[in-house]
């Protein structure tokens, strides 16, 4: 009897946490807790700026003009990786008891030369302004360059690291 107690209890405790505590709850209260700062990063590195974050169930953007909403498969694939490094970038940021490290392997890959140069200078600005250590990885040699030159400013405090394959380059800015 006790048995079947138990296993009522826990079958309950367990339906509870499935209702309750789903992944896409979780994700969503996380996500919403930094909705002003995903903003704020997806408008800086992505322009023109005509979205924004709003993480409604499926619908995470709305037109900023308009408010018309948009899934992710609605908007072309420059801006979902821009949105994604929003995200990403939030993230880190609030990561207060976390290593002051970011770590990023060819985050431009699919954005246009514009918002590349955009996300360069928001990572300058993050590396100048926050104490954070950079590692960017990228295998275009002309991104690596770019990247050189916009952080060349920082001396020794920025090196680059030339890795085993071909053209990868590993950029550093401590």
């Amino acid at each position: 009897m006790e048995q079947a107690e138990n296993y009522q209890t826990a079958k309950q405790t367990l339906e509870l946490l499935r209702e309750e505590c789903s992944l896409e709850q979780a994700t969503q209260e996380s996500l919403g807790t930094i909705s002003t700062q995903i903003n704020e990063i997806f408008s800086r590195i992505h322009a023109p700026n005509e979205y924004e974050y709003v993480g409604q169930g499926e619908v995470l953007l709305q037109t900023s003009a308009s408010h018309e909403k948009r899934t992710l498969e609605q908007i072309s694939t420059g801006q979902r990786a821009a949105f994604a490094l929003s995200i990403f970038l939030s993230m880190n940021r609030n990561a207060t008891k976390a290593p002051p490290v970011l770590l990023i392997d060819d985050p431009i890959a699919h954005i246009d030369d514009l918002n590349a140069l955009s996300f360069l200078d928001y990572l300058r600005d993050l590396a100048v302004n926050s104490n954070r250590q950079i590692f960017f990885a990228t295998a275009d040699t002309r991104i690596a360059s770019l990247f050189a030159r916009k952080f060349g400013f920082l001396g020794e405090s920025f090196q680059t690291i030339q890795l085993a394959r071909g053209s990868a380059a590993g950029l550093v800015v401590n």
